[in-house]
């Protein structure tokens, strides 16, 4: 029993956020947070990023370099002509699909996650899960909004406006957390119905539907992409070394390791229109590239 006159001591606890609806939250329903819980939370944000970051760039690297088309980013393809001489091509080059769609992957990856598991694989590596402002697992319109709201938040580079919005803001919530109404928190602060119910057979989902995508990237990357490469060519002003307006491909001739095209082009620089074929050969390594072509115009032949 505490001697007469002297307070007992308050019991210690481990400081964290106090969600709102819990004991301790205000009554405007904002969290009551302790400082040193958010230092931590930015922190381990941080470090999350990085990981989603380079889950990211894995899984855009698999999908650039499967279904992804070689074009032109800077420089020229002036190249030179067959049949003379004293050109030349200065120019760099990106084999990726069309930005919207790696967009789409972008927000996909964290929308998926985090309405299947409460975190991206990265906020989980961490310890972090994303809540609505009652400390419930936020709901998939929720989590959709914050994402959609993500390209905002990346602005104007490296996500300088979502972090400094995280570190500077009083509930440290990116833009995109503004909008949607959610926050990032450590996961043992998540009041409400728990994500583990199911959650093996959610894993489960999620493992088989990306050995299914590996399949059919595999798949494609072998049947499919020769016809990509062709337009990459194009692009570069390296199929049949010269500019080329337009081709069509005929029905592929398929033989080991190899694939051949009959084609049908105009050139750019004549206006004639050309036929002849180009074939392509594969290593598992470096994919499919041009092993060697011929055509024919009207008056001339090259091999």
């Amino acid at each position: 029993m505490a001697a007469a006159g002297r307070v007992p001591p308050r019991p210690r606890h481990s400081p964290g956020p106090m969600i709102a609806g819990s004991p301790g939250s205000t009554a405007a329903g904002r969290p009551v947070v302790w400082a040193s819980s958010w230092a931590a939370v930015r922190w381990n944000r941080f470090l999350a990023l990085i990981a989603d970051i380079l889950i990211l760039s894995i899984l855009d690297a698999i999908v650039n370099g499967t279904f992804g088309v070689t074009r032109v980013t800077s420089g020229f393809t002036s190249v030179t002509d067959p049949m003379t001489s004293g050109g030349y091509s200065s120019f760099t080059t990106a084999t990726e699909i069309d930005g919207f769609f790696l967009l789409l992957i972008w927000i996909g990856y964290y929308t998926l996650f985090e309405t299947l598991f409460g975190a991206s694989p990265g906020k989980a590596l961490r310890g972090l899960r994303v809540v609505d402002l009652q400390g419930q697992p936020a709901t998939f319109g929720r989590i959709l909004l914050r994402n959609l709201i993500r390209p905002i938040d990346a602005l104007p580079f490296a996500y300088l406006l979502g972090g400094a919005l995280v570190l500077f803001t009083r509930d440290h919530q990116r833009l995109g957390d503004r909008v949607a109404g959610t926050l990032v928190v450590r996961a043992e602060e998540v009041t409400g119905p728990s994500l583990v119910t199911g959650l093996r057979r959610r894993v489960v989902a999620v493992l088989a539907g990306l050995a299914v995508f590996l399949v059919v990237c595999a798949a494609f990357q072998y049947w499919g992409r020769p016809p990509l490469v062709i337009d990459g060519l194009q692009h570069t002003g390296e199929l049949f070394s010269q500019p080329i307006s337009s081709y069509t491909l005929g029905s592929a001739r398929w033989g080991p390791g190899s694939v051949t095209y009959p084609i049908t082009f105009t050139s750019q620089r004549t206006n004639q229109t050309c036929t002849g074929e180009i074939e392509l050969h594969w290593t598992f390594l470096g994919g499919w590239n041009e092993q060697s072509g011929q055509y024919n115009c009207p008056g001339s032949s090259f091999p």
